[in-house]
């Protein structure tokens, strides 16, 4: 584009008024100069050392002189911006220029940031030489400081600007370079992030002249205001780009990498090509309660998904990361966790390794005092006792169980509602035949309840009733016990016992018949016990036992009078 000059807007003015001629001049030197100095000067970042630039914009008034006494640090090389920047007359720059000063000639005074949040093990310090330290929040940290996250902890850092350092499990961290320069107008910070992950809203002020970059072992990224992540590990670096946009340095190449996109630069080579990240997963069907552990999350089908990388909040502080997990299969489990209110921070990965978009779900861990395993009956089984006595599993750190019993799933009503010590329970009444459900919760010694049990369920089946032997009909002869039993109710069978004592030990006979007519053989003389119960064909389930006394007539009563003959000679 070609703009005009001086002397275009001399000769369009010199036949207008000398006040209109003043307020193109000023238009000139307003607009048209700094959009000539742009054009001409291309101003950048970065020297071709790689060192930051200062970008000034020239107010009225200002000279290179001026500029080089109140910035530099030695003030007599204002010459050098002078050739650096084309200009023609250091006393008389038009406003709106913008001019580009190397930091290595700018004053410079030390920055300094503070760890304001630091969670779990913690240490840090001061110089390479020192000892290491426990990490307290609001301490301030100068350059050359370091950091270290252990794998249960996190730590968020805090720069001059706003911008925040948030360093994830297994980080180490080096705060290589905390420099301002200007009195301040500028900053230059380098980090060094030896490995893990740290996440990064840089400069949220949106301040001017604000630089950083961030060094791991096998590439750099230079920053612009943005949000983004780095990895950093033994084999490669990963950046991937939430918000604005990240240049991504290794071996003498560079990418730009967008908001939305990721890059990976391995050791020793260019950074791959951005590619977009991922998509944030669905978790609208993860479960929103817990109450038993370990805590399994099914992970959604994602395409392009190869792994997950999930992390635990506390729903209270979401820089606090409990746990931090990866998984390759179709679930991530957490083995434990208190009672409380968390959040799920999920990603997909892709093949190259780069975490996708976040999604977010919450959810409540109610798992304690843990509930116990309900022993018996088993699941689904059928008693056949009115008064079942029902078990469960001793718990540790226990103080009582609650119970409830109900004939509905729903234990909206239930039957039995209970309080108890032990590990047992009987109901105090023969219950309905029919389903039942029942559940237990334990309380501990503070009083706190858990979570119940799953709720399991029996069938009780009345047993059989005591054999009705009133319609029985009995009669001897020489050899047998002739019985005549009516027919046994439907689905049972009666079992019988002939013993000479009335707890039918031992038993001198037995004998199992649906009823009718059955022979047994005859004792002999004198009180015998006949019992009977009834049995139910299905499972063996007896009755009680009805005992009936039977007096056993001599088998041959009129012997004696054959003995009458013999009295005499008696």
């Amino acid at each position: 584009m070609r703009l005009p000059t001086p002397l275009f807007f001399t000769r369009l003015s010199a036949r207008q008024s000398p006040r209109l001629r003043a307020l193109l001049l000023a238009v000139f030197a307003w607009v048209i100069v700094p959009t000539l100095a742009l054009a001409q000067t291309a101003p950048t970042t970065t020297s071709v050392s790689g060192e930051p630039m200062w970008r000034y914009t020239v107010r009225p008034g200002d000279t290179l002189i001026g500029l080089g006494q109140r910035y530099l640090r030695d003030p007599a090389q204002w010459p050098q911006i002078q050739r650096d920047n084309r200009v023609g007359n250091p006393r008389q720059i038009p406003p709106g220029t913008v001019l580009l000063f190397p930091a290595d000639l700018l004053r410079q005074q030390p920055s300094k940031a503070q760890l304001v949040q630091a969670f779990g093990a913690v240490r840090w310090r001061a110089q390479a030489t020192e000892a290491w330290q426990d990490a307290q929040p609001g301490q301030t940290l100068a350059a050359g400081a370091q950091v270290q996250v252990p794998d249960s902890g996190s730590a968020v850092i805090e720069l001059a600007n706003g911008t925040r350092l948030a360093l994830q499990p297994g980080s180490a961290l080096t705060l290589d370079t905390l420099s301002l320069y200007a009195d301040g107008l500028m900053a230059d910070t380098r980090l060094r992030l030896q490995q893990g992950q740290i996440d990064i809203q840089d400069n949220p002020r949106r301040l001017p002249n604000q630089n950083l970059r961030i060094l791991t072992p096998s590439a750099q990224a230079v920053v612009r205001g943005t949000r983004f992540r780095v990895g950093a590990g033994a084999e490669a670096t990963r950046e991937e780009t939430l918000g604005g946009a990240v240049e991504l340095q290794a071996a003498g190449a560079q990418v730009r990498v967008d908001a939305g996109m990721g890059s990976l630069a391995r050791t020793g080579q260019p950074p791959l090509p951005p590619v977009r990240l991922l998509p944030s997963p669905d978790v609208s069907a993860l479960p929103s309660l817990f109450e038993q552990l370990p805590l399994r999350f099914t992970l959604p089908a994602q395409a392009g998904a190869v792994s997950w990388f999930g992390q635990v909040l506390a729903e209270s502080d979401s820089a606090q990361v409990l746990v931090q997990k990866t998984s390759t299969g179709k679930t991530l489990s957490v083995a434990d966790l208190p009672n409380g209110r968390y959040v799920l921070r999920l990603r997909a990965v892709d093949a190259n390794g780069l975490q996708g978009q976040d999604a977010s779900h919450a959810f409540t861990v109610f798992a304690r005092p843990f509930f116990p395993m309900l022993t018996a009956p088993a699941a689904g089984a059928t008693v056949r006792v009115a008064r079942p006595r029902l078990a469960w599993s001793e718990l540790l750190d226990v103080a009582r169980s609650h119970l409830q019993l109900a004939a509905q799933d729903d234990f909206a009503r239930p039957l039995y509602d209970v309080e108890q010590q032990g590990a047992h329970w009987t109901p105090p009444a023969d219950l309905a035949a029919g389903v039942w459900h029942w559940r237990v919760a334990s309380i501990d010694a503070q009083g706190q309840q858990g979570p119940w049990s799953p709720p399991q369920t029996f069938r009780y089946v009345p047993g059989p009733g005591p054999a009705d032997l009133a319609k029985a009909t009995m009669r001897f002869d020489r050899d047998h016990l002739l019985l005549d039993l009516p027919a046994a109710p439907s689905g049972q069978h009666y079992a019988l016992t002939l013993s000479d004592h009335a707890n039918l030990q031992p038993a001198l006979a037995q004998m199992q018949t649906p009823g009718g007519a059955l022979t047994l053989p005859r004792p002999s003389s004198g009180k015998r016990y006949l019992g009977a119960r009834l049995v139910d064909d299905s499972d063996g389930t007896q009755g009680p036992p009805v005992v009936q006394v039977i007096d056993v007539p001599p088998r041959y009563p009129d012997l004696w009078l054959l003995l009458i003959p013999l009295l005499p000679a008696l």
